[in-house]
């Protein structure tokens, strides 16, 4: 057992301000979460999504049994006759349609980097299926990279020099609260902050000025502000390819094309105009929602583009930012089985691909992911999960996808073990994590539990010597020691070399007669249901609409409605919201229900069009 002692560990949520945090354990049971000081991100304080972890890590949504699906219920089985069924079920998908016939699944449910070592399961099958494609921020950073050719790695305190900060699409007082400390210091610096977003939130309320624009009306919007850039600056003085392609199609679009894509009045556009030119340096961070659109990289490529003409690009406070680029602290070689052949199925498209396979799916395995919630067309993943002779999910509570299988083995969460480190997508700090609570009996570590099945397999443990090489990643001469189990990463400045215009400008289409559904990030969770929510997921969830729309359809508070489209429905209720843009719909993200609306498509770089989904808002059918 643990002995009663005070720890330094980090939060490994798949969030950005990757906390680091201090521990106290009391016989062997975590008692009190709260915020390292020696972090200069974290300053002392953590969010309670991280506090309440000691609430969680022993409460009743908590798994602690292996179980099986027996007419059509769950019943608790051992470990060994659990472990003994999943290996035996790998092994004769393999034996009829070879090892494309095991899908190894994993989502964003931790940061930790050892995840990448229970790859080796399917790679020394031969490689298996796996998903490939992003629902989350990969558009984004393709469409940074072009101006430069990299998304580079650079510190968020760059905003203290700031003069003037855009937030486009980006809500920190709910999503990154440490960022919303650094703004603050910014502001008591004489910084003002703005913030561009689709309905009113707490970082709106926070801000100098606010800009409520319709969805989809982005691009249009960072055009026009390029046309008043170019019309103020003139040709840029640094080293560019393409301006004068990209300045014909910016000049095209007048103020009247602004106003009547976002819906902003004269005044409100000429503010934030004046917002972007008149008190420099700017700096721009954008949020994720931006990009989940077919367009998604053209629109981060455009706001990078704005940043560049009025003269941000390079100087101390001023820049476009949306996430840092990959770290490569891991090896080229870390968990890499030569010779494997990964099959790879679409992400945003995993439930259609799946039912389409072939050699089809027979296996399947789901570690940190909840496929049959967060993907879009979620139906068709709760479809293959039915007729899949065998599937089995690793998680620490009952989610949805965990619901679909035919197996749930209950696993320890990222306090319960140590020895792993965490890279933060939006700071520069590399932290390693302790353990800090001993688990519940009856629950196993998601590595063990990978490693025992691909032993039952006669696969060789590989496992355990990628995980020695783990440790390595301290030695990395980037790295400087900030303070116990913390390392500073070196910055890796994007602004080098010639920037790239934007070479086309895409349209964005619309869909006369219907919604825009978009679904938010909001303060209680993150990447998909919270256990909470799960025990209320009978009540029809909220569905947010202006007030405007409502007079239009007759909507009233708390009425009941239906939420429709090609792909399925889901049944809302209605919240009034004077502060939303017109002809959309926000709902919570981790809804439980909403993906089975969210369009499959993919981008041009595969990834996913979250925020490009429609519907209709009809009664509900009794």
């Amino acid at each position: 057992m643990l002995a009663d002692d005070t720890n330094l560990s980090v939060c490994a949520y798949d969030c950005p301000d990757s906390c680091g945090m201090v521990a106290t354990c009391r016989d062997g049971r975590l008692v009190e979460l709260e915020g390292r000081k020696d972090n200069p991100y974290t300053r002392g304080f953590i969010c309670h999504k991280g506090r309440r972890w000691v609430r969680d890590l022993r409460g009743r949504d908590r798994l602690t049994s292996p179980l099986l699906r027996r007419n059509g219920k769950f019943v608790p089985i051992g470990w060994d006759e659990a472990l003994d069924m999943t290996a035996r079920a790998i092994q004769l998908a393999v034996q009829l349609h070879g090892h494309q016939s095991f899908l190894f699944y994993e989502g964003s449910g931790n940061l930790l980097m050892g995840n990448k070592v229970q790859r080796l399961l399917p790679l020394m099958l031969g490689g298996g299926t796996m998903a490939t494609g992003s629902l989350c921020s990969s558009e984004g950073k393709a469409g940074l990279a072009r101006s430069y050719g990299t998304v580079g790695r650079d510190q968020p305190s760059a905003a203290l020099k700031s003069k003037s900060i855009l937030l486009w699409g980006r809500n920190p007082a709910e999503n990154s609260v440490h960022f919303l400390a650094i703004l603050h210091d910014a502001r008591r610096a004489g910084a003002r902050i703005g913030t561009i977003e689709v309905r009113a939130t707490p970082t709106t309320e926070a801000s100098d000025s606010a800009w409520i624009v319709r969805p989809g009306s982005d691009l249009t919007l960072a055009l026009y502000l390029c046309h008043e850039a170019v019309l103020l600056h003139g040709e840029p003085q640094t080293p560019y390819e393409g301006y004068e392609l990209f300045r014909q199609a910016c000049l095209m679009v007048s103020a009247e094309d602004a106003q009547l894509a976002t819906g902003l009045s004269a005044e409100a556009l000429h503010a934030l105009v004046s917002f972007v030119v008149d008190q420099p340096p700017l700096s721009i961070w954008m949020g994720v929602g931006l990009q989940r659109t077919q367009w998604g990289a053209d629109l981060v490529h455009t706001i990078d583009t704005l940043g560049f003409l009025l003269g941000n690009h390079g100087i101390l406070g001023g820049g476009v930012w949306f996430e840092l680029g990959d770290d490569g602290l891991l090896p080229n070689d870390f968990a890499v089985v030569h010779g494997a052949q990964t099959r790879l199925m679409s992400r945003p498209s995993l439930g259609a691909s799946l039912l389409e396979a072939e050699p089809p799916v027979e296996a399947a395995m789901f570690v940190r992911g909840n496929p049959a919630s967060q993907n879009p067309d979620a139906g068709k993943v709760l479809q293959f999960l039915k007729q899949c002779p065998f599937s089995v999910c690793l998680d620490w509570h009952m989610s949805v996808t965990a619901r679909a299988c035919s197996l749930v083995l209950p696993i320890t969460v990222f306090l319960e073990r140590g020895g792993d480190y965490v890279m933060s997508y939006f700071h520069d700090l590399l932290q390693k994590t302790t353990r800090t609570a001993e688990p519940p009996e009856g629950v196993r570590d998601e590595l063990d539990i990978v490693r025992d099945v691909a032993l039952r397999l006669g696969l060789p443990d590989r496992f355990t010597a990628e995980m020695t090489r783990l440790a390595d990643v301290e030695s990395d001469p980037r790295l400087t020691p900030v303070g116990p189990g913390m390392w500073r990463l070196a910055e890796a400045p994007r602004i080098r070399g010639t920037f790239h215009f934007p070479s086309t400008v895409p349209s964005v289409p619309s869909e006369p007669g219907m919604l825009r559904l978009i679904t938010v990030h909001v303060r209680d969770y993150i990447n998909g249901i919270d256990p909470a929510q799960a025990r209320v997921r009978v009540l029809p969830p909220v569905a947010a609409v202006s007030t405007k729309l409502a007079r239009e359809h007759g909507l009233t508070e708390g009425q009941r409605m239906t939420l429709r489209n090609a792909l399925g429905s889901l049944d809302v209720r209605i919240h009034l919201d004077k502060s939303i843009a017109e002809e959309t719909i926000v709902l919570a993200q981790g809804v439980e229900g909403v993906n089975v609306l969210v369009a499959p498509g993919l981008t041009a770089n595969g990834n996913s069009c979250i925020n490009d989904t429609w519907v209709l808002l009809e009664p509900v059918q009794h």
